[in-house]
């Protein structure tokens, strides 16, 4: 029988050599094949299944590649604190999202809320409540339970193709007999964000090799058991996707206009298209007058080399130009826009 002393000896050098096959793999995959890591990640969230941490500065990079920051402010969100109590000649715009809307990609003052907020002046504040990975159920209940304080003029709704299923993914705002109704989420894999997002393995090149593969296919996971749970309650195929969304969509739009804001709605580059259900409602919502819709494609069609090294469609010079036809957009009262259709 070994000694003691050997036991704990053999122990050691089997400690001491992972450590550094570890810190070997670690180094060559920072040299090599750089992964991207982002810290603090999102914080965990009963409300929203995930949202940002108050008064950070969010650390986004692949080593050697790119880094970019973001800055969040007490409210958790992107950009400059907006106070609640306003003057009586300003303008609120809220802008609603996902990482498009919260600027992945970008720095803080190139961000298309930014560049809104420079071009409008000060007769306007802008409010940017984008959170990477949101869907419309999260975005809804963040205006209600917070933009709507601020009384906003103008809501800007931005639609991107993944929308659809992050609704099933984090299912907090639901329509029960026409009217919003919100529920914290019970999903164990936000709560692990609790324990992780603001930990320094973040900044671990082997931990992010495997960290969004892992999260991937828990994700779907989530979607996949979300549907099984629609059809063994008789709904029809479809509606959980993009039935849901449109569901969700016209109740927004119909609220909002009821209480005299208007409504933009920006596609990124092209996505509602792949969405036929989603896409007849906003222009049914459109010809009723409840909402401008835009593709952003549109926009950016003469422009060039416009996307995010970082990975998104939307860099600074796509940001830069979204920011300044939102401007103009915003600037011009919709007098051709045809008025909503009366109450049967």
């Amino acid at each position: 029988m070994p000694a003691p002393r050997t036991v704990l000896f053999t122990l050691l050098g089997f400690a001491l050599s992972t450590l550094l096959a570890l810190a070997v793999l670690e180094l060559l995959l920072r040299l090599f094949y750089p992964q991207e890591t982002l810290r603090p990640r999102w914080a965990y969230s009963p409300a929203y299944c995930f949202t940002v941490y108050p008064d950070v500065r969010m650390v986004h990079e692949r080593p050697g590649r790119w880094r970019f920051v973001y800055t969040t402010n007490a409210d958790r969100y992107r950009g400059k604190l907006v106070p609640l109590a306003g003057g009586a000649d300003e303008s609120v715009i809220v802008i609603l999202g996902d990482s498009y809307t919260f600027g992945a990609g970008v720095q803080d003052e190139e961000v298309y809320s930014a560049v809104l907020q420079k071009d409008l002046g000060s007769a306007y504040r802008v409010i940017n409540l984008g959170i990477g990975g949101w869907g419309l159920t999260q975005e809804i209940r963040r205006y209600y339970e917070f933009g709507a304080r601020f009384h906003p003029r103008v809501v800007v709704l931005q639609f991107s193709g993944n929308d659809p299923e992050d609704d099933l993914k984090c299912p907090v705002t639901v329509l029960r007999e026409g009217q919003f109704r919100f529920q914290e989420s019970t999903q164990g894999i936000y709560r692990i964000k609790e324990v992780l997002s603001r930990s320094i393995i973040q900044e671990s090149q082997i931990y992010n090799l495997f960290r969004d593969r892992i999260y991937r296919l828990l994700a779907a996971r989530l979607v996949t058991r979300e549907r099984e749970g629609q059809r063994s309650a008789g709904v029809a195929p479809g509606a959980g996707d993009e039935g849901l969304y449109a569901q969700l969509l016209e109740a927004f739009a119909t609220d909002l206009h009821a209480q005299g804001v208007r409504l933009i709605l920006v596609s990124v580059n092209g996505q509602l298209g792949g969405f036929p259900r989603i896409a007849s409602e906003a222009l049914s919502l459109e010809g009723k007058g409840l909402l401008q819709s835009f593709d952003a494609a549109d926009w950016l069609k003469d422009i060039r080399d416009y996307a995010s090294p970082e990975g998104h469609l939307w860099g600074a010079r796509a940001h830069a130009m979204i920011g300044r036809r939102l401007a103009e957009i915003v600037r011009a009262e919709p007098a051709s826009f045809p008025p909503a259709s009366p109450s049967p």
